[in-house]
C-alpha cells in the first residue's frame, strides 16, 4: 500500500540549546493546530530530531510532505554553532530545486546570514519587534507565507506581498463615527504589511461598471465584514457577503455593535466572529487564519474526493446547499456540524460529511470498548515532536473515536487537566442525543492507591464513568502504614515496599482495562527516566512506579490476552521501543540491566520473588512481542499498514487507520 503523506509539513528549526526558540517553536504549533477561532486548521508541523548530542539530523527529510515549508529559527544559539548553521544553509539549497520553500527568520541582532551561501538570503527581521510583540508578529508572518506558498505565488524577496487581497465590506454610514473600526483596521492595513488592500467603490476606476467590478473584487479577495448597527439594513453590504459565500471566499466578521439591529443578516453566521476591542491587528490576523485554511483545506480535502462529491471549503448551509439536486453529497473540512443542523440539511435531501466523519460513519462502532495508552514519551524528542504534538494525535483519536460511538477506556488518572477538559468537551460536542448517556462515553478506571475521593467523583460526575479496582491481596499496612484501604492523597514510591504496592496496584487496573475492551491504542510511554515538567516551570527526571514500565506492562497484557493492539510509533517512548522489537531491532532499554537503575527495582523484584508474585523477564517478553508478530497485533490491518502507522507523523493518516483496522476487527 502506497503511504499517503501530507500537502504540507511545516518544519520547526531551532538549535537545541535555545529555550526561548523552542517555545517559540511550540507556539507556532498552536497558532497553527489549535486556535479555538479558527477549529479546522491544522497545519501539520515537525520539530528537528535531537539525540542529545547538539548536533543536527543527519536528514531532515523533506519528502515527508508533497511540499515541505522549512522555518529556521535564527538566534544566537544557532549562528555561535557551525554545524547548525551549515545545516540551515544545506536546507535552504535543498528547497532551490524542488518544491518544497525555506524561509529564515532572524531573532537576534547578528544572527544572519550564518552562511556565506545565505548572504543574499532575506530572512525575515523578527528581532527588529519589540520583544512583547515578537511571537505575534512571527506567527503572522508566517501565516502569510504560507498563504503565499499554497497560492502557489512565485518568491520574490523584495516584494512580500500577501497572495489575496483584503476587501473589507461596511457601511458608509460609519465612516467618521466612533469606534471608527474602519479607519482603524484601514490605517492598519496601510502600514508596512505584507498584505493587498482592495478596500471599497472609492477604488473602482470612473466609468466602470460597478456591480461587475464588485464582485471581481471579491471573487480573489478574503472579506472582513464589519458590523454594526447600520451594516445589515444596508443592500451592498448584504450582497458582498453574498457575493463572498458563493465564490467560497473566506470570510471573517467584526462584531461592532454598539446598540441594536433592526434585523440582523442571517448569511453573516456560519463564519468566524470577532468582538472588535480596537486591536485591528487581531481582525487581520484572524482573516490570515481564516485564509490559511481555505487555501490548505482545498488540497486536503482533494485527496478524500469521491466522484459526485461536492467540495465546500466551510460548514454547508441553506445559503450554499440551495439549488443542489436532491441526494448531493457535500465533503466539507472537518471538524464537523453538530447533528442538529445536519438533520436540517437532511431535509433538503442533501448529505454532508467532512472526510473522516464519513470513514467514521461507514461501519459505527456503537458499544465497542476502546482502550487508550496515552502517556509522555521518554524521547519524544528524538523523533523531532513536542508533548504539544502528543496532545494533538491524541485529542484526534478521541474526536474520530466519539464520532463512531466508541467508549473510550482510560486507567489511571485521566491526563493533565487540560487534556482532561478538551476531552470531555469533544464528548459534549459529539454525543448524540439519541445516544448514550455522556458519562458513558469516557471510562475512567481508577487503579489503588490512586485517590478516589468526593472532589474526584464530584468532578466527573457529568462527563465520565469512575470504576475503582481496590487494593490488591497481600497489600497492607504490614508492609507500610500508608497502605491503607483507601488512601486520602497521592503519596510517592519512595521505598521499595511502596513501589511493590504501586506496582501490584497498576497491574490490577492494567489487567481490569484490558478484560473488558476489544482492542488498544498506545501513543508515547516512558521506559526510563523522562523530563516532566514542574508547575513553576523547571523540569526534573522521574522514573516509572510499576513493575516494568507501565505502557509496556499495557502492551503484554494485551498481547497475552490477544487483544487487538494499534502501535504508533511517530512519538517514540514505549511505542517505538515495541516497534524497535517486532522490525528486529534490539534495544538496550528492553533489559534488566537497564531498567534495573529505577530507584529501588532491585529490592521490588526481591519483593515480588518473596511473595511469589508474578514478574515479566525481559526475554520473556521480547519472546512474546516477535512470536505474535506484526501480523498478531490486529487483522483489520495488513502488515505494511500496520508498518505505515509504526512510522507516519501525519495524524490524519494515523486516525484513519485506527479506525480502518477497528471497523475490519469488528466485522471479522
Amino acid at each position: 500500500m502506497t503511504e499517503r503523506r501530507p500537502q504540507l509539513l511545516v518544519h520547526l528549526v531551532f538549535h537545541p540549546q535555545s529555550d526561548s526558540a523552542r517555545e517559540l517553536t511550540r507556539q507556532i504549533h498552536l497558532a497553527l493546530n489549535e486556535d479555538p477561532n479558527v477549529p479546522g486548521l491544522r497545519i501539520p508541523t515537525v520539530f528537528c530530531a535531537e539525540d542529545g548530542s547538539g548536533a543536527p539530523p543527519q536528514d531532515q527529510r523533506l519528502d515527508r510532505a508533497h511540499r515541505s515549508f522549512v522555518v529556521p529559527l535564527a538566534d544566537a544559539d544557532m549562528d555561535a554553532d557551525d554545524t547548525w548553521c551549515g545545516f540551515v544553509a544545506d536546507l535552504w539549497q535543498a528547497c532551490q530545486t524542488t518544491p518544497h520553500r525555506c524561509v529564515p527568520f532572524q531573532l537576534s541582532d547578528y544572527a544572519w546570514p550564518l552562511d556565506d551561501r545565505l548572504k543574499e538570503v532575506n530572512f525575515v527581521r523578527a528581532f527588529a519587534v519589540a520583544e512583547e510583540g515578537r511571537t505575534a508578529f512571527v506567527i503572522r508572518r508566517l501565516v502569510t507565507e504560507l498563504c503565499r506558498f499554497l497560492h502557489g505565488d512565485p518568491l520574490q524577496d523584495d516584494s512580500p506581498a500577501a497572495p489575496t487581497r483584503v476587501f473589507i465590506s461596511h457601511t458608509k454610514l460609519d465612516l467618521g463615527e466612533e469606534p471608527k473600526v474602519v479607519e482603524s483596521l484601514r490605517s492598519y492595513l496601510m502600514q508596512d504589511q505584507p498584505i493587498k488592500v482592495w478596500f471599497d467603490s472609492g477604488d473602482i476606476p470612473g466609468g466602470s461598471r460597478f456591480t461587475r467590478e464588485i464582485a471581481d473584487g471579491i471573487e480573489d479577495s478574503s472579506l472582513l465584514c464589519v458590523r454594526t448597527d447600520h451594516y445589515a439594513s444596508r443592500e451592498w453590504c448584504r450582497k458582498e457577503v453574498l457575493l463572498a459565500k458563493e465564490a467560497s471566499r473566506p470570510m471573517v466578521v467584526i462584531n461592532a455593535l454598539t446598540g441594536n439591529e433592526v434585523r440582523s443578516f442571517p448569511y453573516l453566521g456560519n463564519a468566524p466572529e470577532l468582538r472588535w476591542n480596537g486591536r485591528p491587528e487581531a481582525a487581520v490576523d484572524l482573516l490570515l487564519k481564516e485564509t490559511l485554511r481555505h487555501l490548505y483545506s482545498g488540497r486536503t480535502l482533494e485527496q478524500w474526493r469521491q466522484q459526485d462529491d461536492q467540495v465546500f471549503l466551510y460548514p454547508p448551509e441553506h445559503l450554499t446547499t440551495v439549488g443542489l439536486p436532491s441526494g448531493t453529497r457535500v465533503l466539507y473540512p472537518d471538524p464537523p456540524l453538530g447533528k442538529e443542523e445536519t438533520d436540517t440539511l437532511a431535509k433538503g435531501g442533501i448529505t454532508v460529511a467532512t472526510p473522516l466523519e464519513r470513514l467514521a460513519s461507514q461501519r459505527p462502532l456503537a458499544g465497542g470498548r476502546i482502550a487508550l495508552s496515552l502517556s509522555e514519551s521518554t524521547d519524544i524528542r528524538r523523533h523531532g515532536l513536542d508533548a504539544v504534538h502528543f496532545e494533538s494525535a491524541a485529542l484526534e483519536l478521541a474526536r474520530y473515536l466519539l464520532l463512531k460511538d466508541a467508549t473510550l477506556v482510560y486507567g489511571g488518572h485521566l491526563g493533565s487537566a487540560g487534556f482532561t477538559a478538551r476531552l470531555i468537551d469533544l464528548v459534549a460536542a459529539h454525543n448524540r442525543p439519541e445516544g448514550v448517556d455522556p458519562v458513558a462515553r469516557i471510562e475512567n478506571v481508577i487503579g489503588w492507591p490512586l485517590p478516589f475521593v468526593n472532589e474526584l467523583k464530584s468532578r466527573y460526575k457529568h462527563s465520565a464513568t469512575l470504576v475503582r479496582v481496590e487494593r490488591p491481596k497481600g497489600v497492607d499496612e504490614t508492609l507500610d502504614p500508608l497502605l491503607v484501604e483507601s488512601p486520602p492523597s497521592y503519596f510517592p514510591a519512595k521505598s521499595a515496599e511502596l513501589r511493590y504496592a504501586w506496582a501490584r496496584g497498576m497491574t490490577a487496573m492494567r489487567e481490569a482495562v484490558t478484560k473488558t475492551t476489544q482492542a488498544r491504542i498506545v501513543i508515547g510511554g516512558t521506559f526510563g527516566p523522562t523530563e516532566k515538567r514542574q508547575p513553576d516551570g523547571s523540569s526534573q527526571l522521574s522514573w516509572y512506579a510499576s513493575r516494568i514500565p507501565g505502557v509496556l506492562e499495557e502492551v503484554m497484557i494485551s498481547l497475552r490476552e490477544g487483544k487487538s493492539l494499534f502501535l504508533i510509533g511517530a512519538f517514540g517512548g514505549v511505542a517505538g521501543l515495541v516497534i524497535d522489537i517486532l522490525e528486529g531491532r534490539d534495544r538496550p532499554e528492553m533489559s534488566w540491566e537497564y531498567q534495573r537503575q529505577a530507584p529501588h527495582a532491585e529490592e521490588m523484584r526481591q519483593l515480588y520473588q518473596d511473595r511469589g508474585d508474578s514478574w515479566w523477564d525481559y526475554p520473556e517478553m521480547i519472546e512474546l512481542i516477535r512470536e505474535k508478530g506484526i501480523a498478531g497485533l490486529n487483522p483489520g490491518l495488513s502488515p505494511e499498514e500496520h508498518q505505515e502507522l509504526f512510522h507516519t507523523t501525519d495524524i490524519l493518516r494515523m486516525v484513519e487507520l485506527v479506525i480502518r483496522g477497528l471497523d475490519a476487527g469488528r466485522e471479522s
